[in-house]
């Protein structure tokens, strides 16, 4: 089991990758798109790669948790992680570690807090999340 960790971590370790996870078989998928894509990519894609790999990521607010709360991964690395993040995984038992603990997670324009953490923010259903973050995702057109 650790030995996945380390591996999605050093996979995480590379200049542009955002995003690795390591499945219960021992396959690894990176990526280098930046906020949720890559768990939405994954959950629309493949959904059973989840189940149980373990995860590292550089920034985790709680759209980002709740995603991988539904992939049920067995265990998280964050560079960064928001308190709001890291209270939704408690909650769901999933088992994580990170750098760095922020109050919340910052929108790439820096002036406010990320968009999808919002619209999460008062959520504790994981279902009910992820249909938020779906229509906010073609709302936006963004990923």
């Amino acid at each position: 089991m650790l030995k996945k960790m380390e591996q999605a971590k050093a996979a995480l370790s590379g200049e542009e990758t955002t995003f690795a996870a390591v499945s219960v078989k021992g396959e690894l998928r990176t990526s280098t798109q930046k906020g949720i894509a890559p768990m939405m990519e994954i959950l629309t894609t493949e959904p059973c790669f989840l189940e149980g790999a373990f995860v590292a990521d550089r920034v985790i607010g709680k759209a980002a948790a709740f995603l991988l709360i539904k992939g049920e991964i067995a265990h998280l690395y964050a560079k960064v992680i928001s308190i709001h993040a890291a209270e939704a995984l408690e909650k769901n038992n999933i088992p994580f570690e990170y750098d760095k603990m922020v109050p919340y997670i910052i929108n790439r324009t820096k002036d406010g807090m990320c968009p999808f953490e919002a619209s999460v923010l008062e959520e504790t259903d994981c279902e009910r999340a992820y249909l938020t973050i779906q229509k906010n995702l073609k709302i936006t057109g963004r990923k």
